[in-house]
């Protein structure tokens, strides 16, 4: 049983109905007293309307009896009994008033324009209070006083031709309605030059995170965007049978009722007031018509933002108990409608405020950051060095290998003591701050408990971090931004660090479409096999309604294009249920490595239909300079980009970096997708890019990772904490359980994260290329165990009698481990070679077993006409390599060089050459870090590792630049492998090879962390206690 209202010239028609077998039934008028509950109060209030003469019985013809109201009394009708009895919510329309002659002459008139939302020109029809447009599929109602001065112009109108006097009673209306609406009167010379108007019946709140708390403003809506709203654009339901069941979460901004300008002076006057008007003067002739209820509520807003800090947040988090009773307090009841004793102030309050995305409900406020404290999750001490490689610390690039190492570090440890604030590296004075920074990230400090991000500093090739200033060692990154200062403040995020203080869920959602991959309707490219389950997988963890998942396929099993057509397929369910344009969108953020994101915009490109995925903003390079705002006083870092721009995107592309200098501007934002690539950026726990990750609002989060474990299972629980927060647990526990556990415990986590039950889809998936790829060519590792020449191999026993006489702490181990890694590339130091003599060259060849198998190999590669890639890490090496092999194989040009000093972008062009050059015989040389993720050069059928990363994970990323979906031709691993021809297996190659060979076979079956701690003593035992 339920009212419902008509509108005719007369008023308004309500009838009462009540399903009756298969067809409703009009209630007689006369029956309503006999009504209970919430219908008999809403009867009672009805019918007072007739005993005050506001209302009449109307026989309808056939249609049932009801009751006629009038036009004049439905404008001032409470709004919860308005939408009780159907009368459409508050019109979005504005309108605009100009006069046309003079106000006595026969022909003069008044013009009346109508705009939608969107300031186009429209024509709707008007019946009394009700106004209709987009063919009568929209309706809405208009405020009492702007109904009385669109009456008043039209019955001015309706006076033409009429002698003055009739024009001048005709006029009198008018003036009364302008007067009522702006609290002006017209004036005599210009009458109405140019009138628009904007009725507000609703409002949002726009929330900024300060560092004491919340603060936040209205912005003014019409009352269509409320809650309750029941126009096409609402979403359809799982199981409902009216789509308008589903109240979604709004936009303020794109949903302001007015212009940003306008919204902007709008909000000068009422910060400055302490009570709220009926009407503000937005600009010169331009008006905002607030209703009655609505400036109760805004007044609470003023009232609410003066509270203490507790209050502000205990009103963010529910606004509407604070606006109920001021509502009750300001008219406890409507005469008729018991409002106090039936609840209408709590749903007149909800017709008051629009739900609007705001923060993630993970963010908690805003503080200065510091990095946690985190004494149970230490450093692994199973790391090295590469022998030679360079960081940024500060402006200043400095090369590191084991002595300069030791040298800062004991610099380091000195100013700590004398309390320095500045200490000298390499002829340079740096921050001792920031030293730290770098030596922390490299396990060579121990971490600081109120430090500022740790640098990022993965040797050669790591992004910058949020904390470091730009240069070589970013990669493109933001190309612009600064130094973030020490006191920075950041949003403060509900950790699960030493409890799981936040669980992000979620209902079921709804899917209009098919969980088959789009072929044609989406994509233009064919899936293979793998990559249909994997969508299929995406599609239905997003019906079940996880947070988010883990995509954790081996690398080169086209992650990209499977995550493409999921946002393509998103986007279009969206948009099939009305959640893709105008006030419901919700773009999707994708956050990259600079030098993935030229990828994502060619391989949407190349495998998805033209604008699927809609309009792209680059939050990076020079479109992140186009987004950049001034910094406007106190909100500088929210509003350090322009949200509105980023809310208006379809799909948004930004660095990790980027995200972290502006995660207060992003978290404004909610997406409906977000996706991380490459997420074992946000892999340790306490660090500004995993906070600014972590603050993202997004109602669906997909981490992409080939590495999931990267150097600790502690790095898996990071990057599902961000997919879905708490389903690993606390970090603590985890760590405690999982990180030595046996292989019971970690066979239970493999479980919990790829078999969780067979009713709900796994929360992560992982497929590696020997599973599942059949177009594959075939792959082959060949390790070739070449005898040390004499020079060699007596500097490698020197090195191991050094370490046998040494000593057995972990400092020890590393300096012994650093030697045998050194000697067994070259045993000499490379300023000893000409790289442009031929003879020098083959001398210098010579001295190194793995050199000598490497150009033996590259011959070989040569006389094929084929192409290789080299991974090596001294960077000096590379240099001289890279010449050396120029001169060796008379080459046109030396070979090209990718390392962490090498721009993203430059990275890229070099890539693209090597791709796109003539068939013949080529060689790349890159740095394990800095190119082993991110690049496909699948022109390339050889790999050499003429050094290994002591990473099995690293070392497998190496490999997969050229062996992923494109390549051709069979691909082959060389691993030249130095052996000392005495100790023979107890070599320090032999050795590692043995122990990276054990760690890849149980990493295939059992997430086990590729790096522990008991890897440095068991290479150092081998290599130095062999009898």
């Amino acid at each position: 049983m339920g009212f419902s209202s008509d509108a005719i010239p007369e008023g308004l028609v309500v009838r009462l109905h009540r399903r009756h077998l298969l067809r409703k039934q009009v209630v007689p008028v006369n029956d309503w007293g006999r009504l209970s509950g919430t219908q008999q109060r809403l009867a009672a209030f009805l019918l007072s309307l007739r005993d005050e003469g506001n209302a009449t019985l109307h026989d309808g013809a056939g249609d049932g009896e009801g009751l006629l109201v009038s036009h004049d009394a439905a404008v001032r009708l409470p709004a919860s009994v308005a939408e009780a009895i159907g009368v459409p919510p508050l019109t979005s329309l504005s309108i605009t008033l100009s006069f046309e002659g003079l106000m006595t002459d026969p022909d003069g008139h008044i013009r009346i324009r109508w705009y939608d939302e969107n300031t186009q020109a429209i024509r709707p029809g008007r019946c009394g209070c009700i106004v209709s447009w987009a063919d009568g599929r929209r309706r809405g109602r208009l405020s009492e006083t702007i109904f009385r001065l669109v009456e008043a112009a039209d019955a001015y109108n309706a006076s033409e031709g009429q002698p003055p006097a009739a024009r001048i009673s005709a006029w009198m209306p008018v003036q009364n309605g302008y007067r009522d609406v702006t609290g002006r009167q017209v004036k005599a010379d210009d009458y109405l030059s140019h009138l628009t108007l904007y009725q507000a019946g609703a409002m949002a709140l726009d929330v900024r995170q300060t560092a004491d708390g919340p603060d936040f403003v209205p912005i003014v809506m019409h009352r269509e965007k409320a809650a309750g709203q029941t126009d096409d654009e609402a979403p359809i339901p799982e199981a409902a049978e009216d789509p308008s069941a589903v109240v979604r979460p709004r936009d303020a901004i794109s949903d302001a009722l007015l212009p940003a300008d306008l919204q902007q002076g709008f909000l000068q006057s009422f910060v400055r007031e302490t009570e709220t008007r009926q009407a503000y003067v937005l600009g010169r002739q331009q008006y905002l018509v607030i209703e009655p209820g609505l400036r109760s509520a805004l007044d609470v807003v003023r009232q609410k933002r003066r509270a203490s800090r507790s209050e502000r947040e205990e009103f963010v988090r529910n606004p509407r108990p604070a606006l109920a009773g001021a509502l009750k307090r300001e008219k406890a009841a409507v005469p008729g409608l018991e409002a106090e004793a039936d609840g209408w102030e709590e749903r007149s309050a909800s017709l008051l405020l629009v739900e609007t995305h705001q923060y993630a409900e993970r963010v908690i406020g805003l503080e200065i950051w510091q990095k946690p404290s985190l004494p149970w999750l230490q450093t692994p001490s199973g790391q090295w060095m590469p022998e030679r490689f360079p960081v940024r610390i500060g402006s200043a690039t400095v090369v590191m290998d084991q002595k300069e190492s030791e040298k800062i570090v004991s610099g380091y440890t000195m100013a700590l003591e004398a309390g320095d604030g500045e200490m000298v590296v390499q002829g340079q004075r740096i921050s001792t701050e920031q030293v730290g920074h770098v030596l922390e990230s490299l396990g060579l400090a121990r971490p600081a408990a109120a430090a500022p991000d740790p640098a990022n500093m993965a040797a050669d090739g790591g992004e910058a971090p949020a904390s470091a200033s730009s240069g070589a060692t970013d990669l493109g990154g933001d190309g612009s931004d600064s130094a973030l200062p020490a006191e920075r403040q950041v949003l403060q995020i509900l950790q699960n660090f030493e409890g799981v203080d936040y669980r992000m869920s979620h209902a079921r959602r709804v899917s209009v479409l098919s969980n088959d991959f789009p072929v044609g309707s989406l994509t233009r490219s064919l899936p293979k096999p793998h990559q249909e389950d994997g969508f299929r997988w995406l599609a239905e963890a997003w019906v079940a309604g996880w947070p988010g998942v883990l995509l954790a396929d081996d690398m080169g099993l086209g992650k990209t294009f499977q995550a493409l057509a999921f946002l393509a397929w998103v986007r279009k369910n969206r948009s099939r249920q009305g959640m893709a344009e105008g006030v419901a969108r919700q773009p999707v953020l994708v956050v990259a490595p600079t030098a993935l994101l030229r990828n994502w915009i060619e391989e949407a490109e190349r495998h998805l239909q033209p604008d699927v995925l809609g309009k792209r903003i680059d939050a990076f390079g020079y479109g992140l300079n186009r987004l950049r705002l001034a910094q406007p006083g106190e909100w500088a870092q929210e509003d350090s980009l322009d949200v509105a721009r980023l809310r208006s995107a379809d799909w948004v592309l930004t660095t990790y970096e980027t995200l972290a200098n502006h995660h207060r501007a992003f978290a404004r934002v909610a997406f409906s997708v977000a996706l991380f690539d490459e997420a074992q950026k946000i892999k340790m726990p306490g660090t500004i890019n995993t906070q600014a990750a972590k603050a993202m609002n997004a109602d669906f989060t997909l981490t992409m990772t080939g590495t999931p474990i990267e150097n600790r299972l502690a790095d898996l629980w990071c990057i599902m904490d961000r997919a879905i927060p708490g389903y690993l647990g606390e970090l603590k526990g985890f760590v405690k359980r999982y990180e030595n556990g046996a292989e019971a415990e970690l066979e239970e986590l493999k479980t919990k994260l790829d078999r969780p039950d067979t009713r709900t889809p796994a929360p992560m998936l992982r497929r590696m290329k020997v599973d599942i790829l059949e177009g594959l060519p075939r792959r082959e590792v060949r390790k070739v165990k070449m005898p040390m020449p004499p020079e060699q191999a007596l500097a490698y026993a020197r090195a191991r009698l050094d370490a046998q006489n040494g000593g057995r702490r972990h400092g020890d181990m590393l300096r012994a481990i650093h030697a045998f890694r050194g000697v067994s590339l070259h045993p000499e130091k490379v300023e000893n070679v000409d790289p442009f003599d031929p003879a020098s060259v083959d001398l210098w060849v010579g001295k190194s077993a793995r050199l000598m198998q490497t150009m033996t190999v590259l011959e070989e590669i040569a006389a094929r006409g084929e192409k290789a890639l080299v991974f090596l890490e001294d960077l000096t090496m590379q240099r001289i390599f890279a010449t050396a092999a120029a001169t060796k194989f008379a080459l046109a040009s030396t070979p090209a060089i990718i390392n962490g000093s090498v721009p993203g972008e430059r990275r890229l062009a070099i890539v693209d050459g090597f791709q796109n050059a003539p068939a013949g015989f080529d060689l790349l040389v890159l740095s394990p870090k800095a190119a082993g993720v991110g690049l496909t050069i699948t022109a390339a059928n050889h790999v050499i590792h003429l050094s290994r990363w002591w990473n099995p994970a690293v070392e497998d990323q190496c490999n997969d630049r050229c062996y992923r979906i494109g390549q051709h031709k069979p691909v082959t691993v060389h691993v030249p492998i130095a052996v000392h021809p005495a100790l023979g297996e107890a070599s320090f190659d032999v050795t590692l090879d043995r122990l990276l060979e054990n760690k890849r076979s149980l990493s295939r079956h059992m997430l086990r962390p590729p790096v522990e701690d008991s890897d440095l003593e068991i290479l150092f035992g081998e290599a130095v206690n062999a009898a």
